[in-house]
């Protein structure tokens, strides 16, 4: 099955989950990375929220039905095993989200087991010696940290 996206806005609430591509730079990280010397700062502050979850017609009619219950505004995606909600830079949203999440589940008799992440497992496949576990990170050891967009720009690729 191919990702399902979704997007629910709630009137005049901020929107707390974006969509995964933006502002994200993802075929540069391995250039950053190798010439840097650590993830950066966009990848670093990236969290995803995740349902694991039974696909089946009823689960998804009643995701559906939970989403425009929700008292958020929400972008994400969802395929035939997982649900996922993109935070940048927002990991205590994120984690009150989740309190949210999970009674709207049970009210909605949404089927699932609720997780999280930093959002980059493919970062943590690919540098192991960035991460901690998948929620947790090690420390930057630099003076200066310098962003994606700002690398960009001087590598003349972002104005």
């Amino acid at each position: 099955m191919e990702w399902e996206y979704f997007k629910h806005e709630f009137h005049e609430a901020e929107l707390l989950s974006s969509d995964e591509e933006s502002e994200c730079y993802f075929e540069f990280v391995p250039n950053f990375v190798e010439e840097i010397g650590y993830l950066p700062v966009e990848c670093r502050e990236c969290y995803k929220a995740l349902i694991f979850w039974p696909y089946s017609e009823i689960n998804t009619s009643n995701f559906k039905r939970m989403l425009e219950s929700l008292p958020v505004s929400i972008h994400g995606k969802y395929n035939e095993s997982v649900v996922v909600f993109y935070f940048k830079k927002a990991k205590a949203k994120m984690l009150a989200f989740l309190e949210i999440l999970k009674e709207q589940m049970s009210q909605f008799g949404v089927e699932g087991r609720i997780q999280w992440r930093v959002s980059g497992r493919y970062w943590q496949d690919d540098y192991p010696q960035f991460f901690r576990s998948a929620k947790e990170l090690k420390p930057i050891l630099t003076d200066t940290e310098i962003t994606m967009k700002e690398w960009l720009k001087q590598k003349g690729l972002l104005r």
